[in-house]
């Protein structure tokens, strides 16, 4: 994961066979969001990484061990690890949503061009993490500039930290919520709408906005001044690139810009669920059974030949985690630990766990249909998606 939020790259989920040569190691302790505990890694300096092209010979990891970070069920694909700070740090990074590209540049020979539809802003380093000031409005009469980590790590639009001292208060028009799953584990808060957003010269209106409990910010808020975290909802509406070397942010607006901003409207939270068998036929067009092999007249039996070719696959399955109280998936019956085998008659293991979400957001009023299995029992479940807010 491409993870602007942290400083060091961390390694987790290593296998058996797998075996690292570790340099200058000393143990440690990490602490990350959500509700689990700190826990111990190793931290090596002085390795050499390569990323495509790009290389350097003085890159810190913390490794840790086990299965005490595992985010890969959550995402649908697996993630070995985090890439933070200590690979940023020694270029020019640009992150090209559109094109799904991440391009490093030389620091010392890079020259930005001109750009009359970009917008350059200058960023903080506190700890080796970017922080941007950015104008919030949350409602009409409330508008606040508050001081924002940079996270491309997190897939929400904005986190914002309540302060009652500050006058920062969640807006009326809010639900209670999973927010999300970080290295500590499960993230729990309240989802709301904030009026708009200023960037520079960039606005963004009716941003969704997550405001964690204060539970799970404890021990994580290093920089006083921070009010949040600015997340890849809204970092994938724009062409970035990082200049860490002279603190500089240069911003240009990509087709995602005009998208509004949706929060899933099922209520459901997914996650990988190790895998099913699924037999599968080849008959390369021909009919399954179509030749006789054995005939029986007295006991007026017949034994067909098959010319089809049985696979049996091993296929994702996904069961649901989470559910937000009161919504369209809660409402119908659906619960946690169910697994969920096919969406609107499509078997689920067609599909990426990113495709579900998408589906699961993407238009109020669409009609889902799942089948789950429960327990032993197949069960089928109707509802249709509504916006929360």
């Amino acid at each position: 994961m491409l993870d602007t939020g942290v400083d060091s790259s961390i390694i987790f989920s290593l296998e058996k066979k797998d075996s690292l040569n570790i340099q200058n190691a000393t143990e440690i302790f990490i602490r990350g969001w959500g509700d689990g505990k700190v826990f111990p890694a190793t931290k090596s300096t002085g390795n050499s990484v390569r990323i495509g092209n790009a290389s350097h010979s003085d890159f810190t990891i913390h490794i840790v061990y086990g299965h005490q970070i595992n985010i890969s069920n959550r995402l649908g694909l697996p993630i070995h690890g985090i890439i933070g700070y200590d690979f940023f740090k020694d270029f020019v990074v640009e992150f090209n949503y559109i094109k799904k590209k991440l391009i490093a540049h030389n620091t010392d020979s890079y020259v930005f061009d001109k750009c009359r539809r970009c917008d350059d802003l200058d960023f903080i380093l506190y700890r080796n993490k970017p922080y941007l000031q950015v104008l919030v409005n949350v409602d009409k009469d409330n508008t606040f500039l508050m001081d924002f980590l940079i996270d491309s790590g997190s897939g929400d639009a904005l986190w914002i930290f309540e302060d009652s001292e500050l006058g920062i208060e969640i807006p009326s028009d809010n639900f209670k919520d999973f927010l999300g799953f970080g290295m500590g584990g499960s993230v729990y808060g309240k989802r709301a709408r904030i009026n708009n957003l200023k960037i520079g010269k960039f606005q963004l209106d009716s941003v969704t906005t997550s405001f964690p409990n204060n539970l799970y910010i404890k021990g994580v808020k290093t920089y006083e001044p921070r009010n949040g975290s600015l997340g890849s909802q809204i970092l994938k509406r724009f062409h970035s690139t990082f200049d860490y070397k002279n603190k500089r942010l240069r911003l240009k607006r990509n087709r995602n810009f005009s998208d509004s901003f949706e929060y899933d409207m099922s209520g459901i939270v997914l996650a990988h669920k190790g895998y099913t068998t699924v037999q599968d036929f080849e008959n390369n067009g021909s009919e399954v059974f179509d030749e006789v092999e054995y005939e029986y007249t007295d006991a007026g039996m017949v034994f067909f030949k098959s010319n089809s070719k049985v696979k049996f696959k091993l296929e994702p399955q996904y069961e649901v985690v989470e559910i937000t109280p009161n919504s369209p998936a809660a409402i119908a019956g659906l619960k946690v630990g169910d697994l969920v085998e096919t969406i609107n008659k499509k078997p689920t293991y067609n599909y990426e766990l990113f495709e579900i979400n998408k589906i699961f957001s993407s238009r109020e009023g669409r009609t889902i249909k799942l089948k789950i299995k429960r327990n032993l029992a197949n069960i089928n479940i109707q509802f249709k998606l509504k916006r929360m807010l």
